[in-house]
């Protein structure tokens, strides 16, 4: 999220009051006692649902059907992520604001924002959340609350900015097809290789996403993300053909891959291949189908990939490939022989994953452990 830079001094003033969101800010009663807000305080935002991406993949995913990144296929990054702005109105005179931004109604696990404006830019929200805020006026003789504020962000893929990486973007934010719980963002990240990746992206990838694996499906390379990062290097299969999950070669690390994803402690985990499309594709799947999610959202997370630099490598025509290789890979797994015949594809896929991977029963529910919550 993008904090407004105050002075040095002022921000030494303020730090201590703010370094958790817990601790009421000197002068500001705790919200369950804060009493009448000013009603003159007001928010443009307040009750409006935001979308955190536009153009050609807003119109994509808003009303995904399956093939539709063909309509917008032009071998370019067409990721990038919309920053929301709050803006406010209040009576004139203050010295500065201070913005309290929570995923909770009451403000618990608020972060804490300072600016000299009316209005404030917050960035790497998650997609299709509730937001919940409060602005609260500093003025030279009085302190002034707003109520309680909310908006929406919409439910499509949550992208993200690593400057040097493409194909950039959060793992989860999927629904299960029973509606019962959702894919956990902020612990997988997906995209291409990290060759050409900058200072700047760096630091977003250690600092800002708190990266703590490097899941390369290239092979046994190295990470350009330091030592204080957990890497692990395998040659990884991709769909159902001659280099892929059935292919006797490769089981070994298909094997390692997935029980990257039993262990808590490498969480958040950043996994990628060259172009993070074929590889990282073909494992986002597997875990995302024994998660549970559906069929409309395992198509609609494959062909993002297509509004990327690296996605588009090759300049593949679209259908014939997705139909040569993503589809026999969801067909070989919703499929998968089972004693049930009404299987789901989350059973087909946890039955796969323990018969011929060896994967255990308490490692596959360590991962929908880690990776689902629930939903009311």
């Amino acid at each position: 999220m993008k904090k407004k830079i105050l002075s040095s001094a002022l921000v030494l003033a303020l730090c201590a009051t703010m370094l958790s969101a817990t601790s009421p800010i000197d002068g500001i009663a705790p919200l369950s006692n804060a009493g009448a807000y000013v009603p003159t305080l007001t928010s443009a935002q307040n009750g409006t649902k935001v979308a955190l991406l536009d153009g050609n993949i807003y119109e994509y995913a808003k009303d995904y059907v399956k093939y539709k990144s063909m309509s917008y296929y032009n071998g370019t990054d067409q990721f990038a992520p919309v920053p929301v702005t709050l803006s406010w109105t209040s009576e004139a005179g203050a010295e500065y604001y201070t913005v309290k931004l929570s995923l909770f109604e009451d403000l618990s696990a608020a972060e804490y924002f300072v600016t000299f404006d009316r209005s404030l830019v917050v960035e790497e929200l998650l997609m299709g959340k509730t937001y919940y805020y409060q602005v609260i006026a500093h003025y030279a003789d009085k302190t002034v609350l707003s109520r309680v504020f909310s908006f929406e962000t919409a439910y499509l893929p949550r992208t993200i900015e690593a400057e040097g990486v493409s194909n950039t973007r959060d793992f989860g934010g999927f629904y299960t097809v029973d509606g019962k719980h959702r894919v956990r963002q902020g612990l997988i990240y997906r995209g291409g290789e990290m060759t050409d990746i900058t200072a700047a992206g760096i630091e977003k990838m250690l600092y800002t996403y708190n990266i703590k694996t490097d899941l390369d499906l290239r092979g046994n390379l190295s990470t350009p993300l330091g030592s204080a990062v957990n890497y692990v290097g395998v040659s990884a299969p991709y769909y159902v053909g001659s280099n892929g999950i059935l292919t006797e070669s490769y089981r070994d690390a298909l094997i390692t891959e997935i029980r990257t994803f039993a262990d808590p402690d490498n969480y958040p985990i950043y996994v990628h291949c060259a172009l993070g499309r074929d590889r990282t594709g073909t494992l986002c799947f597997l875990i995302n189908a024994l998660c549970g999610v559906g069929e409309k959202e395992l198509y609609m997370d494959y062909e993002t990939s297509f509004f990327s630099v690296k996605g588009c490598y090759g300049n593949t025509p679209l259908q014939p490939m997705i139909e040569s290789s993503f589809t026999p890979l969801y067909n070989y797994l919703n499929t998968y022989p089972t004693e049930d015949e009404d299987a789901t594809l989350a059973e087909r896929t946890e039955a796969f994953m323990k018969e011929y991977l060896g994967i255990t029963q308490s490692e596959i529910d360590s991962i929908r452990s880690i990776l689902l919550e629930e939903v009311a």
